[in-house]
């Protein structure tokens, strides 16, 4: 089990830096409640290339239904941590 999936900050972390080399910023600058299309200006390209960054990384298949209620990073935190413990990364 990866140490950044046991608890909800390095999960948050690992989730931001994902999204931070993804954009190209600081991970810093990016808040758990940043807006993704509002925010950080992601287009519907951007969440398909956000969805294989984070399932190579994470080493999880998000599902289709669950990324298309992303709103903030906060959702995107939400359903990671979901898949990865439907599939028992996370105990």
């Amino acid at each position: 089990m990866s140490d950044f999936l046991t608890d909800e900050s390095g999960l948050e972390h690992q989730v931001k830096k994902v999204l931070s080399d993804y954009f190209s910023v600081s991970w810093t600058t990016i808040e758990i409640h940043s807006r993704l299309v509002e925010d950080l200006y992601v287009d519907s390209v951007g969440v398909v290339e956000i969805v294989m960054a984070l399932n190579e990384a994470f080493g999880i298949d998000l599902p289709e239904e669950g990324v298309e209620q992303w709103k903030t990073v906060g959702d995107i935190c939400e359903l990671v941590n979901a898949t990865a413990r439907s599939l028992d990364r996370i105990h």
